[in-house]
C-alpha cells in the first residue's frame, strides 16, 4: 500500500510536465508575424497556426521559383528558429514574392 501513496507525486509530476510540454508546443504553433487575416499568409495562419503558412510560403516560394525568380527563406528571415524575425526589407521582398509567384 505504501508503493500505491509514493507513486502519486510521481505520477502528479508527470503529469504537470506533460501539461507544460503541450502549452508550449501549442504556442510555438501561434502566427506572430502574418497576424492580418485579409492576406492570403495571415488566412492559413488563422487556420492552421505557423505551421500552415510556413508550408504556405513554402509553395509561393516554389511557385515563384518556377516563373524563374530566385526567393530563400532567409532572405527575409532573419532567424529560421522559433522567433521567424524578419530582417529590414522583408516587407518589401514578400510583396515581391507574391508579385512573381502570381499569387
Amino acid at each position: 500500500m505504501n508503493r500505491l501513496f509514493s507513486a502519486w507525486p510521481l505520477a502528479a509530476m508527470l503529469a504537470g510536465a506533460l501539461l507544460v510540454s503541450t502549452s508550449a508546443l501549442a504556442d510555438d504553433n501561434k502566427c506572430t508575424i502574418a497576424t492580418k487575416p485579409e492576406s492570403v499568409v495571415g488566412k492559413a495562419c488563422a487556420s492552421g497556426g505557423r505551421k500552415e503558412a510556413k508550408k504556405l510560403m513554402k509553395e509561393i516560394v516554389k511557385k515563384a521559383k518556377e516563373k524563374g525568380t530566385k526567393f530563400q527563406c532567409d532572405g527575409c528571415h532573419k532567424n529560421m528558429d522559433s522567433s521567424m524575425e524578419l530582417s529590414k526589407d522583408a516587407k518589401a521582398d514578400f510583396k515581391k514574392l507574391l508579385m512573381a509567384a502570381g499569387v
